[in-house]
């Protein structure tokens, strides 16, 4: 017998010979098909295009992101109509709440920008100032979330300034309720909505923040 290997095949019309153990078969010479692939594993897709989606059930193959996502991409920012729109509502009745009446005394009613009187004797004037203010701020807030939906930052502002509204609220009914003690009167409609309008703003703030990314289907 003959120890000498054979001779290896032409390019032109033969067959390459086999590689070596546990290494990926060549590419086949240009103009020919690809060798079928081996049993358990799955033919490699055409030049150009994506390979198919696992099966259900099946992970991903490594670097699979989807027929509608780009690598690397973000999904879409989530609308967050509803929280924002919480937070625009909530932000108006604090504001309108600070020209209603306050406290009344004597049969003459007094909203949010005059003086009220607290236990200790402090004068304060104008309170309402400041509901304004953080109203105004947390309409801005709303309005930013409902055309730019659900901006991280953004939800975290409103949450902080809607209960930094509640506390300053909660400070009004306090000087009002002085003040009507004072001159045996009753606390009015307008700072009785101050310590309950913040809690609307600070629920859509809480429903816009726990919105997700989610790639659409």
């Amino acid at each position: 017998m003959s120890n000498q290997e054979p001779p290896p095949s032409s390019d032109f019309g033969g067959t390459p010979p086999p590689p070596p153990g546990g290494q990926a078969p060549p590419p086949p010479p240009y103009g020919q098909a690809a060798p079928p692939p081996a049993p358990g594993q799955a033919a490699p897709p055409p030049y150009g295009q994506a390979p198919p989606p696992p099966a259900y059930g099946q992970a991903p193959p490594p670097g699979y992101v989807g027929h509608n996502a780009m690598p690397g991409a973000k999904p879409p920012r989530p609308a967050v109509k509803l929280g924002a729109i919480l937070v625009i509502v909530g932000s108006l009745i604090s504001f309108i709440g600070v020209f209603l009446p306050w406290v009344s005394l004597d049969g003459e009613s007094q909203n949010g920008t005059g003086f009220f009187i607290g236990s200790d004797f402090t004068i304060y004037d104008n309170p309402g100032a400041a509901v304004i203010f953080i109203a105004l701020v947390t309409v801005g807030l709303g309005i930013a979330l409902f055309f730019a939906g659900r901006v991280l930052a953004v939800a975290i502002i409103a949450i902080v300034a809607a209960t930094l509204a509640l506390l300053i609220g909660l400070g009004m009914i306090g000087i009002t309720s002085d003040t009507a003690d004072f001159g045996d009167g009753s606390i009015g409609f307008g700072a009785i909505l101050q310590p309950i309008a913040p809690l609307i703003t600070l629920a859509g703030a809480i429903v816009a923040t726990s919105k997700r990314r989610r790639w659409p289907t």
